[in-house]
Order: structure tokens, then sequence, then C-alpha cells
């Protein structure tokens, strides 16, 4: 996607985004489990998880029942997939006596496609939000968490990370789990270097932390990769440098040509006649209109240039 549409598309969707459900419940399967029972147990699962997570709950699909059958983690993948939500629970519901009320369930949690648990518990329909709490605050990451978000670690071998003066002992490209608010973030370099950031961290997010190489972070002149956009950047911006210089030896021709032009008067007679006068006037007046439209666009294009080389340092 061209990076200015993108940039658009992205401002336009913030609003939505903002309210985009984050943490869904649905039924992955059920056995002896009646539609009622179901759909309970889907809702009670729901209020246990906004008691307990940081995340945005939203309510999940009905259940829709098929063949007899039993899914396994492809079936709960593709699932999890189908759902527009980050994270999802899937609930595996099975009935423990006749009158449909004691039920033992299996609790799958999915962020981002990838499943982090499996837990199983059991109780009664009528008490289920009760008997699936503890089962869901064990399945939580600890950065999905009520008060809680997270930093994700993506930093060098070698480099220490040290969050409010503790040391991270987190892996690269796990997320530490740190409570909502700001943070200082010390990032320690093999050779000595550090660099300090202040980090928001909001409720249920994930925050990236990236640590540059040294030279780039105390110097800031590591060397870095031209985009597309940019090499457009600079093209466009040299078209109209080159426009504008042709605008401007335009121009001077036009006044050299017009320089050139003398009037008759008293017994001389060498002047220009009247016919070359008017040609020269033509050729001055042409030169002139052409300087302007090359001063016109070209400061549009340099304009332009400089209007793209921003945009592609504000989305780097």
């Amino acid at each position: 996607m061209d990076p200015v549409l993108r940039l658009l598309v992205i401002l336009c969707l913030l609003p939505v985004a903002a309210h985009a459900q984050a943490l869904v419940s649905a039924i992955l399967d059920s056995n002896g489990v009646s539609d009622a029972a179901l759909r309970r147990a889907q809702r009670a699962t729901e209020s246990a998880l906004k008691q307990v997570s940081s995340l945005a709950v939203g309510e999940g699909p009905a259940f829709k029942k098929g063949a007899p059958r039993r899914c396994g983690e492809d079936c709960a993948r593709e699932l999890a997939n189908s759902l527009s939500a980050a994270g999802v629970v899937l609930l595996d519901l099975r009935s423990l006596d006749n009158k449909n009320d004691r039920v033992a369930v299996e609790v799958q949690l999915w962020i981002d496609g990838e499943r982090v648990g499996v837990k199983k518990g059991e109780g009664s329909i009528e008490g289920f939000e009760a008997a699936v709490k503890p089962v869901l605050e064990l399945l939580l990451p600890a950065w999905a968490r009520k008060g809680f978000g997270g930093l994700r670690l993506q930093i060098e071998p070698g480099t220490v990370v040290k969050v409010d003066g503790r040391l991270a002992t987190s892996k690269v490209g796990d997320v530490l789990a740190v409570p909502a608010g700001v943070h200082q973030v010390d990032v320690v370099f093999a050779e000595g270097h550090a660099v300090l950031q202040r980090v928001q961290v909001d409720e249920g997010s994930r925050v990236k932390v990236e640590a540059l190489s040294p030279a780039e972070a105390v110097t800031g002149r590591a060397p870095k990769g031209n985009s597309t956009l940019r090499g457009v950047s600079y093209g466009v911006f040299v078209a109209g440098a080159a426009a504008i210089a042709g605008g401007l030896v335009a121009g001077a021709l036009g006044r050299g040509t017009a320089a050139g032009l003398a009037s008759c008067q008293g017994d001389k007679r060498d002047c220009q006649t009247l016919d070359e006068v008017q040609a020269k006037q033509a050729q001055a007046e042409a030169y002139a209109t052409t300087g302007n439209v090359m001063l016109g666009v070209g400061s549009g294009l340099a304009v332009t240039g400089v209007g793209l080389f921003i945009i592609d340092a504000l989305t780097d």
C-alpha cells in the first residue's frame, strides 16, 4: 500500500481500533450440554474475564452444533483465527449428570493466533462464573491481567534492560508484565553505553522496547537503508530544482532579448525595424512565459519532494 494512503487509513481507523474487541469467548465443542446451558456458560465466562483481564472483553458468537466430532488443535486454531479478536477463550464442555447442571470444562486461551495454554475445571452452570474465574486467572499471561500491561523486549545479544531500576530477566521477544502507567526503561549496551527512555504502558497494551545498536544510540549516525518513497522524494526534489534553474535561465534570456532593443532618435537610423522589434518582443515574452511556468512547476515539485521525505521519515 502507498505510504501516504497507509497513513491516512491508520488515522481514519484509530477511533475504530480504540473500541475494537480484544478478547472474546466461543464454544469449541460440547457433549450432553443444552443450548441454553452453553449460552449461560459463555456469558459467565465473559463476565469473569471482565473481572480478571485488562483487555477489553466482547460478546462472542453463539455455538452452532454440527455432526458429532472431536475438535482437535487444528480445529481450535481455525476457530480462534476466524474471530476478529487478539485474544480468544475457547470452551469445551461436557455434562457430568443427567440434570444438565454440572459440567466439566476445558478452557483454551489463544493470543495472536497461538495457543497460550489449556486448563480444566468443573462446576455447575448456575455457579459457572465462580468455577471458571480461577481457571482464567491461571491461563492469562501476567501482562493481560487487571491493572497491568506489557513491555515487549526487542534487544540485541549482550544488551541489558532495566525497568524502573530493576533488571528485566525476560528473554528477547518476551512480554514483561508491568503495572499500567509510566516507566523508566534503561537500555545498557555491552560496550557500557546506555539509553534511558520514558515509556507509557496502558492497561492491556504491549509496548515494544527496541535496543538500537551502540553507534546509532550514541551518535545517531548509524547507516539506514533508503526506502522507495525516500528515493522518489529525492528524484522529485531534484527535478523541481532543475525546473527552477531552467526557469531562471529562461527569465535571464528573456531580459537579454528585450535589452537589445533601441528606439530611433534624431538622425540615428541604425535602430531595428518595427518587424524586428516585434519579433524580439514576442521572443522575450515567450522566454518570460516559459520561465514563469518552469518556476511554478519546479516549486511544486520541490515542495512535493520535501513532503514525501517528511512522510517517509514519519512512517519509517
